[in-house]
């Protein structure tokens, strides 16, 4: 390899580990040898030298919502640049699944973990803080001063379009939420719920809140009772665009205009929202944005550039959209 490059051996080495001591000329011709040599470098074997192995794990509640797509996107393509790559794993919202993979990355060696949206009650940040192995957990804050985290504000975000649909004249609000065994966004999306109301001297309903899996259909499912109640709600405010679109199915099949007759709100700013029929009114979240973020914190965490926790919350918009309007008056 080094011979048919005309380099030394430490030169093939030196780019081989993408180092900013070769010259672009002398680099161009080192990887025309390795592609006419067939040559495929062995990463874990120069890894077990440099204890190193540039590998992020990435862990996400589950790959079927498109937001977390969006944030593993922003992770890998930060990561890339930086000469990283990434491992992902979906844990169902799943605690033993979510051990089981960081585990697994123990094993695998990775140099550090990003928890997107970890399990509620799952003892996963004093063990990530045993293994000793860098850590940033997204979507959600964390009590811990200690610990890395890009999030953002799931209670007032929630409030904020409760307030919206408050504001828009509805009294009797409903709410398709998350998980709360499982999601401690979907506690404090909840919460945010409850406070609103409070703050407006609404009394808090048990009946119009609903917990489900965040699926299309449990959506459908969820609406459904809610709108045979004796007194349904003019309103509900679902914890992710899935549940919403879900529930605006259920409400057109029985017979009720959207937003004339009821009005819907969402969670997310999944892409589909924007071009659903009527356009979903939501919470964006910047998935992106937060993942990129992240991954610089993982990175120079790895590269000891930080001599404290990073702790940052980024800012969401409430997009108003045609699924939601005032309410008719009698």
């Amino acid at each position: 390899m080094a011979g048919k490059a005309n380099v030394s051996v430490a030169t093939v080495s030196r780019v081989l580990n993408q180092s900013s001591l070769v010259r672009a000329e002398t680099r161009e011709r080192v990887l025309k040898a390795m592609k006419d040599c067939h040559y495929i470098y062995n990463a874990l074997a120069g890894s077990l030298s440099a204890r190193k192995t540039t590998t992020l794990g990435v862990i996400v509640p589950t790959i079927t919502n498109p937001v977390f797509a969006m944030v593993t996107k922003g992770i890998q393509d930060y990561a890339q640049v930086n000469g990283y790559s990434i491992i992902l794993g979906n844990t169902d919202y799943n605690e033993e699944n979510e051990l089981r993979f960081v585990h697994l990355l123990q094993e695998k060696r990775a140099d550090g973990v990003i928890l997107n949206g970890p399990w509620r009650n799952a003892p996963i940040v004093p063990l990530m803080k045993k293994t000793r192995l860098p850590f940033v957990i997204t979507w959600q804050t964390v009590l811990d001063k200690d610990v890395n985290y890009v999030a953002f504000d799931n209670f007032k975000s929630a409030y904020r379009i409760v307030e919206h649909l408050l504001g828009l004249g509805h009294r009797r609000i409903g709410m398709i939420a998350g998980k709360f065994s499982v999601s401690e966004r979907a506690v404090m999306r909840w919460k945010g719920y409850r406070k609103c109301l409070a703050d407006h001297n609404i009394a808090y309903d048990p009946q119009l809140v609903l917990e489900r899996e965040y699926v299309f259909s449990d959506g459908k499912e969820a609406m459904a009772r809610l709108l045979t109640l004796p007194s349904p709600p003019s309103a509900v405010f679902c914890g992710n665009d899935i549940l919403a679109i879900g529930a605006i199915v259920c409400a057109k099949e029985m017979g009720l205009r959207v937003p004339e007759d009821l009005s819907v709100g969402g969670f997310d700013d999944m892409e589909i929202s924007a071009y659903y029929d009527p356009p979903l009114t939501t919470v964006a979240v910047p998935a992106y944005e937060m993942g990129q973020l992240a991954a610089k914190v993982l990175i120079e965490n790895i590269r000891g550039g930080y001599k404290k926790p990073q702790q940052y919350i980024l800012d969401t918009n409430l997009i108003v959209r045609g699924s939601t309007s005032s309410r008719e008056k009698p």
